[in-house]
């Protein structure tokens, strides 16, 4: 899925263009036939963390031809050797732009406010890759700088100018064990939707994509479902500890914290994230998901996490048809559907902002709901929250636009000890013709914690937590907090 972004769209059309005008023919994509490890022999199950070269299988459809779009040579852009980091580590900067001996090189938290700068000498450098998207840009290292040692875990950006293109965002993961929150930032998202270098895995055309995605390029044409969120939690009192998706294969990350949180559009998770996610909610600890579409993809990492790998397409995948194939999460040969983990997905959804009598938000359909206090809600209120790719929780019933039936969550698909539904709005588009956004709360076992599912991508953008009712979802949010932190429960009854 794709957000719609139009200087995006813009220019994977002149992208494809230009592919069509090189006359490059598209590669032969053949699937392997052997599954090889370094020692060659066939192994007879892959674990999760073991791929090498031999196992990445083809690596785009279509010509391999790197592209780097010509306005590009004003600015100073580039990317850092990981993506996050813990206080006191060095952080290498690979840098491209004007020739300048005292380039000023800035690190701001997520709000804008300077905590760091120095100056380094920089140079114009070249694609040295013709497949950027496997094997990254290939830059030369510019320079390296230390993060302060008493920096908060947060978002940060790494400023190289004032231009969209020019900022490099990395995480400040906790050097404190026990936190009331971590936050898991979807850094494998925007890298699937990273077009840099001429392919992303998903374009410029579904044809002529890649099946694997490098985390060393710059962010080209980013988009923003977190900063609502991020802005918001830096001016509250909580111990935080952010992380990016490939912190979430180590479980002990995530063990002393009270409450997990998934924000934005977090679309992309590897076997051992899921695994851990739900060990963590099994423990008896809440899980909240303030994103939407998600899960939606399994990926598998490079054994240095510095490629994301996601074929979409068993054929393509050399492992062929496994648990650790790279499809979706919701294919009953991985075994393990997306809707026990987190109650809905986007096969009960779709797109919300396709339908002209949609809600445009959540219709309240739960006022009572400790989730609601201090709001004034009743129940047919509308939270306003336009939204765009939303996930829905099995009904017993399909309800259509225009109609004024409450949906009903079938609990005897999902088999929960408990399930609420707090709200919901019309979606299309998805893989049933007719879907749902379905804002629920539920507890899997007796002994297990909480689940909130607010099941939008939007939930933690600028038209959610910093849209038109952000008071009320900023409200919402610390009440499911506040409630997860003091044990309180998060069910009417």
């Amino acid at each position: 899925m794709t957000p719609p972004t139009i200087n995006r769209r813009a220019f994977l059309g002149s992208l494809s263009v230009f592919l069509v005008l090189v006359g490059c023919k598209k590669s032969d994509l053949k699937p392997s036939t052997t599954i090889l490890t370094t020692n060659g022999t066939i192994p007879p199950v892959i674990p999760p963390t073991v791929y090498d070269l031999e196992l990445y299988g083809a690596t785009e459809l279509g010509p391999a031809i790197a592209i780097l779009p010509g306005y590009f040579s004003l600015l100073t852009y580039g990317y850092s050797d990981k993506t996050s980091y813990y206080p006191g580590d060095d952080v290498i900067l690979y840098l491209t732009g004007p020739k300048s001996e005292s380039k000023l090189i800035i690190l701001t938290d997520i709000a804008g406010k300077q905590v760091y700068s120095f100056s380094t000498s920089i140079e114009r450098q070249s694609i040295n890759n013709i497949k950027p998207w496997k094997s990254g840009l290939f830059f030369n290292e510019t320079t390296t700088f230390t993060l302060p040692v008493n920096l908060k875990s947060g978002v940060y950006k790494i400023l190289t100018g004032h231009n969209v293109h020019e900022k490099i965002t990395i995480i400040c993961k906790s050097k404190i064990k026990n936190t009331d929150l971590t936050v898991v930032y979807p850094m494998n998202t925007d890298n699937a939707y990273n077009i840099c270098g001429g392919k992303s895995l998903y374009g410029p055309t579904p044809s002529d994509r890649s099946t694997v995605a490098s985390f060393e390029r710059y962010f080209q044409f980013p988009v923003d479902y977190t900063t609502g969120f991020t802005k918001w939690a830096n001016m509250q009192s909580y111990s935080i500890n952010y992380i990016v998706d490939t912190d979430l294969e180590d479980y002990n990350v995530i063990a002393n914290s009270k409450t997990l949180i998934i924000i934005g559009h977090s679309e992309y998770w590897t076997r051992k994230a899921r695994i851990n996610a739900d060990k963590f909610v099994a423990s008896g600890k809440n899980m909240l998901v303030l994103s939407g579409n998600t899960m939606w993809w399994q990926v598998r990492y490079a054994q240095n996490k510095t490629l994301m790998i996601c074929t979409k397409d068993a054929t393509y995948d050399p492992i062929g048809n496994s648990v650790y194939s790279t499809i979706h999460w919701s294919d009953e040969i991985l075994k393990l559907p997306i809707t026990q983990s987190i109650g809905a997905d986007w096969n009960g959804g779709g797109y919300a902002n396709q339908l002209p009598n949609r809600w445009n938000g959540f219709k309240v359909t739960n006022a009572s709901s400790p989730l609601f206090e201090g709001l004034n809600l009743k129940n047919g209120d509308i939270i306003k929250l336009p939204s765009y790719e939303v996930d829905g929780a099995p009904v017993v019933k399909t309800i259509l636009p225009g109609s004024s039936e409450i949906p009903v969550i079938d609990n005897k698909v999902l088999q929960f000890n408990k399930v609420e539904l707090l709200g919901f709005d019309f979606a299309t588009g998805g893989p049933q013709k007719n879907g749902l956004a379905t804002f629920i709360v539920f507890k899997k076992t007796a002994s297990s914690g909480t689940v909130v599912n607010v099941a939008t991508m939007n939930w933690c953008s600028p038209t959610g937590m910093g849209g038109d009712d952000a008071d009320k979802i900023c409200q919402i949010t610390k009440n499911m907090i506040d409630k997860s932190l003091s044990d309180a429960t998060l069910f009417t009854s």
